[in-house]
């Protein structure tokens, strides 16, 4: 089968490409960085080198190929201040299914994400709802499956700083609630940062491996379906507490705790890594439907038979090597 590879050789797409490429299929992979075309072809697979913005560039891509791969690329959250990543998210999806259609491409999967179903209330991540909206206006004929990871275990890197004990622990908020937590004892040992957040301790989160999103979209480029359909992916499902405890535990700092902050506390903590307000408060959103578990009450409802097979346990080796070398 040829197939297309959105994503260049990102955390997903480089564990793809070598699993499609080793079972025998056509591979192109696009990117946007000339710099990744060798990489791309030692790895067996073909460099289609350009923007998915551009949808010219993907119609004539896309031609002679039987199936693709489409994410988003990753929007700059944190540094252009006008950022319209929805309209962004609409427009690119629209290259895709305008390209899929023109090329007669019969199998599509598309990486969303859980809270995808929600039009609202899941902050940033409405931009899944825009994109699985613009999907379906494929016709029957094309297989479209919906793949909703939970997630991303390389997300808990964003809090590496802080659990050094730096960033939102030099400010006097984060020095009480590390107080509260460890007291003067803790103090005085110097145990350094706790994780903080307006979601976390106690709260249940799907966790998936990038790995295991790769396998996924492996078995179902393999599958036989008609139609379109959802399909969530997970690795592993722990409380935010519990993840503290592994990650705790793998660098040496086994009393770790996860601690949860006010909303107002983490919207201002947003702006002051570089977001606007606007994009402060939706990541804020984001996060208060992780606590209150309505991003992932579908989720629950519709939870893969199978959890992966890269565990927490697994990332929080890389993790504690990436601590140790910062």
């Amino acid at each position: 089968m040829k197939i297309i590879v959105t994503g260049s050789l990102g955390n997903i797409s480089r564990p793809l490409v070598m699993q499609l490429v080793n079972q025998g299929h056509q591979v192109t992979v696009i990117s946007s960085s000339a710099a990744r075309k060798a990489e791309i072809e030692q790895l067996g697979a073909q460099a289609a080198i350009g923007e998915v913005e551009d949808g010219i560039f993907l119609t004539k891509i896309f031609e002679g190929h039987d199936a693709a791969y489409c994410m988003m690329p990753p929007f700059n959250f944190f540094g252009k201040q006008n950022l319209d990543y929805q309209e962004q998210a609409f427009n690119i999806s629209t290259n895709y299914v305008q390209a899929i259609q023109k090329a007669g491409i019969k199998k599509v999967i598309h990486l969303s994400s859980v809270g995808a179903k929600k039009p609202a209330g899941a902050g940033v991540l409405v931009f899944h709802y825009i994109a699985e909206s613009v999907f379906k206006q494929l016709p029957p004929d094309v297989a479209v499956t919906h793949l909703r990871p939970g997630s991303f275990d390389y997300n808990l890197y964003a809090f590496m700083e802080m659990i050094k004990g730096k960033g939102f622990l030099e400010g006097v908020i984060g020095k009480l609630l590390y107080l509260k937590h460890y007291g003067l004892k803790g103090l005085l040992k110097g145990y350094s940062g706790i994780i903080l957040s307006n979601y976390g301790a106690t709260d249940k989160i799907a966790w998936v491996s990038p790995i295991d999103i790769a396998s996924a979209i492996a078995e179902e480029f393999n599958a036989q379906h008609k139609g379109k359909r959802i399909r969530y992916v997970a690795s592993e499902e722990l409380t935010c507490q519990e993840i503290a405890a592994v990650l705790g535990n793998a660098i040496g700092k086994p009393y770790l705790k996860w601690v949860l902050i006010s909303d107002v506390q983490m919207k201002d903590a947003f702006i002051k890594i570089g977001a606007s307000e606007k994009i402060a408060i939706e990541f804020t959103e984001m996060n208060v439907a992780m606590h209150d578990g309505s991003l992932f009450q579908d989720y629950f409802k519709n939870r893969p038979a199978l959890l992966g097979r890269v565990k927490i346990k697994d990332f929080a080796k890389e993790f504690a090597l990436k601590y140790k070398e910062q």
